[in-house]
């Protein structure tokens, strides 16, 4: 017996809604959350029609060799099982019923529907019939796994204990404790900022490294995994959390696989949100990142169904990341953060895949959003283009504009300064990475360049306005022809503040004609922009001035990054790096 998909229930400890679990709450089934179990009344119903608790059908059967499936249950009571599957865009199917006694010992039944189902989201409705309890629940299979998977999963670490020390002791007690799990699976941790005390690694291994960012961080817990013999890896971020679960189905997906070069993404949630997808594998399209099933609510059948119709992944996010290490032939490039994910992607030839159930949370990128995130982001989107296709110089000219004015129209100048920097930089070359991949002069460099952006306490000033996204279409249209105000007379502009929630941008129609802008990252920390005309032309003109640099040494350029990308991603550069 295989067991490829426990069942979670709700916990203290996650804060996803009961729904991503299962559903019962108005049909005479609840959670303990304490106990761990789902309790059921009499003639109570609980479902299991949810992102953690389904089955999608077609990412085990087109991606493993799962030739039998099986359910077992244990717990309290008389129920009925059903089971069911729901597609997209056809009539739910009622499969298979049965009446049984739970008890501590567990209750297998062999799904023989199995072998005539394809796709869509199989799950279990348990009725009681008499008061009943659920203690646990798992899908199986008799089918021996196609590999022997060691993975280790490489976490990456600086400076944000907080985050990392319940991750480490999370999967420690779990997943570590477990004897089937902790002989196939390790942890390693990446302390960039060397300060995990050695009392506090649990049942990890703990690599103290210098600082060389996310992309220095995973490649030297991937350079570990080398040199002992590991056969997959898996990339967590240290603000990530997730249901053990998740690690478990990926592992799972890894010993089961039939096709070659199969890697695993894990979806993001937001955590303001916790039921909205933010990502489930990712595309790049042109100049543009388009973030798969991007705004889906993990609450709701229909968007789960949605949320498993195949697309073209052209990478997956390093919050959960998992591949077959032989399949990387190319190591990150030396980015410092952002973007490695990306190009590593874009030039390794994965097959990934996602699916319902694998995924996590993090905090919003648009309140984490400052002048050296801005500028590590065009950095890094602009190399990938360069690196990994076949755009045009005048779509990343495009890409770069609209960053600019984007930025300036928020009022946020330093934005600007360190985009136009960004360019700045790509345009010296390879050696520029080479020289600088601990980024310690480049971050002092945008620190005095762009010294703006800088969340603090801040107090609202009173009369400080709070503005709907309504707009009446003449306003749309002088604001539109008016550069959102920067072509306006000064004395159209009122000397007034409105309140912006801080994000990649300002929602423009809401701080027309406002001459301060208040961003808030929370109820009482944000920063102050301002209107300012001369700032927003001189923008404009770096861009125009920049740009013209770019296009002219463009050719030579994106010939000089081709040669370089084999070394600047090879096991010899980074070992150089980090052993000699």
């Amino acid at each position: 017996m295989h067991k490829i998909q426990q069942f979670i229930f709700p916990s203290i400890d996650i804060t996803a809604p009961e729904d991503m679990y299962f559903r019962g709450h108005h049909d005479g089934a609840t959670c303990s959350l304490k106990r761990g179990i789902i309790e059921i009344a009499s003639g109570g119903t609980a479902r299991f029609d949810t992102f953690f608790n389904s089955l999608s059908v077609a990412p085990w059967k087109n991606n493993c060799q799962i030739d039998d499936l099986n359910f077992g249950v244990t717990g309290k009571g008389r129920v009925r099982l059903r089971f069911a599957l729901n597609q997209l865009h056809k009539p739910h199917r009622w499969l298979y019923e049965t009446d049984i006694e739970l008890s501590d010992i567990p209750t297998n039944l062999a799904l023989d529907f199995w072998k005539d189902i394809t796709s869509g989201m199989l799950y279990v409705e348990v009725r009681g019939l008499s008061d009943a309890a659920i203690h646990s629940a798992y899908f199986y299979t008799n089918s021996q796994p196609q590999h022997d998977v060691k993975l280790g999963i490489v976490i990456t670490h600086f400076n944000r204990k907080h985050y990392v020390l319940p991750a480490i002791q999370r999967i420690s007690n779990t997943l570590l404790n477990d004897s089937y799990y902790s002989d196939r699976v390790e942890l390693i941790v990446v302390d960039n900022s060397q300060n995990i005390l050695d009392t506090e690694k649990g049942k990890s291994t703990l690599i103290p490294s210098k600082n060389l960012g996310g992309s220095g961080g995973f490649t030297r817990g991937l350079l570990h995994l080398k040199d002992n013999n590991f056969s997959h890896c898996l990339f967590m971020d240290d603000d990530a959390s997730c249901e053990m679960e998740a690690i478990r189905r990926t592992l799972h997906l890894l010993q089961f696989a039939k096709i070659d070069n199969l890697a695993v993404a894990g979806s993001m949630m937001r955590e303001a949100e916790p039921f909205r997808i933010h990502e489930k594998g990712a595309r790049i399209a042109e100049t543009g990142v388009v973030n798969l099933k991007r705004g889906l609510d993990m609450r709701h059948v229909h968007d789960l169904l949605l949320a498993e119709e195949p697309e073209h992944i052209t990478y997956g996010g390093w919050w959960h990341f998992a591949f077959r290490i032989k399949d990387a032939h190319r190591l990150s490039f030396p980015f410092f953060v952002r973007g490695d994910d990306m190009l590593f992607g874009l030039t390794n030839a994965f097959n990934i895949v996602t699916m319902n159930g694998i995924g996590g949370w993090a905090d919003d990128f648009g309140t984490k959003e400052s002048p050296i995130n801005r500028y590590l982001s065009l950095r890094a989107h602009i190399m990938c283009l360069i690196l990994g296709t076949d755009v045009s110089k005048w779509k990343m000219i495009r890409t770069y504009f609209g960053c600019i004015l984007t930025s300036s129209l928020s009022y946020n100048y330093s934005g600007c300064n360190a985009f136009s920097e960004a360019v700045k930089d790509i345009i010296k070359g390879p050696s520029f990475w080479e020289q600088n991949v601990a980024m310690t002069d480049v971050r002092k460099k945008i620190s005095q360049i762009a010294d703006g952006e800088k969340c603090n306490p801040i107090e609202i000033p009173a009369g400080a306005e709070r503005r709907s996204l309504h707009e009446s279409k003449l306003r749309r249209v002088v604001r539109l022809i008016s550069l959102n105000g920067f072509l306006l007379p000064a004395f159209l502009i009122k000397n007034k503040t409105v309140i912006e929630p801080k994000d990649f941008h300002a929602a423009f129609r809401r701080i027309f004609r406002y001459k301060n802008v208040i961003y808030l990252a929370g109820d009482n920390t944000g920063y102050e922009a301002h209107y300012d005309k001369k700032k927003f032309f001189a923008c404009l003109f770096e861009w125009a001035k920049t740009s013209r640099k770019f296009s002219k040494e463009f050719p030579s350029l994106k010939t000089r990054y081709k040669k370089s990308l084999d070394y600047l991603t090879s096991e010899k550069f980074w070992r150089n790096i980090f052993f000699s």
